[in-house]
C-alpha cells in the first residue's frame, strides 16, 4: 500500500466492520482503511496528525513532515536543537535526519497553517468541530 495510514485510522476501520457508529467526539483523526482492503488505490486521507510522548503535536502531509519544537520533539536528544521547528521530506529522509525548515520556510508555513487549523477544529476528519480535551501547547521554546 502506497497510501497514508495513520494508526488512529484502526478505531474507524473496526467500527466500520462492527457496523458501530462513532459519536462526534471519538475518532476525530480516524479514518476507515475499508476502502483499502477491498482493493481500493486512492487516498483515504490527505494528511496524518500525531504528538510525541511529550505531547508536541506533528502533522504529515503527502512526503512532508512538519514538527513545531526543537530536537527530537520528545524525549529524546537528537533532532536539530539550532532551530525552533523542524521540517523533514519523508521520500528522501525517512530517519527525518536532515532538517530542511530553513531552506523551505513556504513549506513551513503551509505545514504550519494546516497544524493550526487542525487543532483549532480538534479534529482532521470531516464533523463539528470539537474541544481539545488538554490544554494545548505549541512551539515550546
Amino acid at each position: 500500500c502506497d497510501q497514508l495510514v495513520h494508526q488512529a485510522d484502526l478505531l474507524a476501520t473496526f467500527a466500520e466492520i462492527f457496523e458501530a457508529k462513532l459519536p462526534d467526539n471519538a475518532g476525530e483523526d480516524s479514518f476507515s482503511l475499508m476502502p483499502l482492503f477491498k482493493g481500493g488505490t486512492g487516498p483515504i486521507r490527505e494528511h496524518a496528525v500525531s504528538a510525541s510522548i511529550g505531547g508536541t503535536p506533528a502533522v504529515r502531509m503527502g512526503q512532508w513532515k512538519y514538527i513545531p519544537a526543537r530536537g527530537s520533539g520528545g524525549w529524546g536528544k537528537g533532532g536539530d536543537q539550532s532551530q525552533l521547528v523542524q521540517l523533514y521530506d519523508l521520500s528522501e529522509d525517512v530517519g527525518e535526519s536532515r532538517n530542511l525548515a530553513a531552506k523551505n520556510p513556504k513549506q513551513v508555513g503551509m505545514m504550519k497553517a494546516l497544524l493550526e487549523k487542525l487543532i483549532i477544529q480538534g479534529r482532521s476528519t470531516p464533523g463539528p468541530k470539537q474541544k481539545n480535551d488538554v490544554k494545548v501547547v505549541r512551539y515550546p521554546r
